[in-house]
C-alpha cells in the first residue's frame, strides 16, 4: 500500500502520512481519509487542485493531455522561473488527475 506524505507549507502545522490504495486517483484517496486539498472542477482543467511532487514523481500515473495543459498553463502564469524544469520533472501536478502507484511526498502549491 503506497504512502502519501503531504509536506505543511506552514511552520505550526505537522506534515501528514497517508496509506492510500494503489492505482487511485490521488484527490480522492486523500479525501476518503478526511484531509480535503484545495479543489474546484475535479476534472483537470481549473488547475485548483495543483500540487508540487517533492519526491516520487516516478510513483504518480503519467500526465493525460488535460492535465499537461494545465500544468503548462500553471507554469506559464505562475511560475516565470524554471519553467521547462518544473514541467520536464513533472514537479507540479493535478491531484483530481494523478493516480498514486507508490509513495509519494506532495506539497499543496498555492
Amino acid at each position: 500500500m503506497p504512502t502519501v506524505l503531504v509536506r505543511s507549507s506552514l511552520s505550526n502545522e505537522a506534515d501528514r502520512q497517508f496509506d492510500v490504495s494503489e492505482g487511485k486517483i490521488l484527490f480522492d484517496e486523500l479525501e476518503n481519509l478526511g484531509f480535503i486539498l484545495p479543489h474546484g472542477c475535479l476534472a483537470g482543467s481549473c488547475g485548483s487542485c495543483r500540487i508540487i511532487v517533492i519526491k516520487g514523481a516516478q510513483n504518480l500515473s503519467l500526465l493525460g493531455a488535460v492535465e499537461t495543459d494545465t500544468v503548462e498553463s500553471i507554469v506559464k502564469n505562475y511560475c516565470e522561473t524554471n519553467r521547462s524544469d518544473l514541467v520536464a520533472n513533472k514537479s507540479i501536478r493535478l491531484s483530481c488527475r494523478a493516480k498514486v502507484l507508490g509513495d509519494v511526498t506532495i506539497s499543496i502549491l498555492k
